[in-house]
């Protein structure tokens, strides 16, 4: 079974952050310039302080209009951070995802440093990879028999 780990150590363990007090619209050219959907939101000393999505922005933009770029990305950001661990299992994980409709999870150790953050396509690869993996171990079987 693949743990959270196993994929950070492939993927690389970077966190897009972004400070509370930034506004919106750099965090908006951050998200568009790395090519990402998430940024982790960090306090002056590294700590997680909240998460900011692109649907957070659109949301945003629907409501106040172009005015919402000037907000300071605490105004808008998720608060209540969901995390996981290293030693999660990506299963526990997707069903952690899909039933509170997070598409990103930071990922800290036990001391609450972040160690890197795994989107739902991180996920969903990790799990195909797993399960093309057993299909092959079943096929090398079936061949033995």
């Amino acid at each position: 079974m693949t743990i959270v780990s196993e994929v950070l150590n492939r993927k690389g363990h970077t966190v897009a952050s972004i400070l509370p007090s930034e506004t919106i619209r750099t965090a908006a050219r951050t998200l568009t310039e790395r090519r990402i959907g998430a940024l982790v939101v960090c306090d002056r000393r590294g700590r997680l302080a909240g998460i900011l999505s692109e649907r957070d922005i659109v949301r945003a933009v629907a409501m106040h209009g172009a005015d919402a770029l000037d907000f300071p990305v605490e105004d808008l950001m998720t608060r209540q951070v969901k995390t996981c661990r290293p030693e999660d299992t990506i299963k526990d994980l997707m069903q952690m995802m899909t039933l509170r409709r997070h598409r990103h999870v930071p990922v800290c150790n036990d001391a609450g440093d972040l160690a890197g953050v795994i989107s739902i396509g991180d996920a969903v690869k990790a799990r195909l990879d797993e399960q093309a993996h057993e299909v092959a171990v079943l096929k090398d079987l079936a061949l033995v028999r």
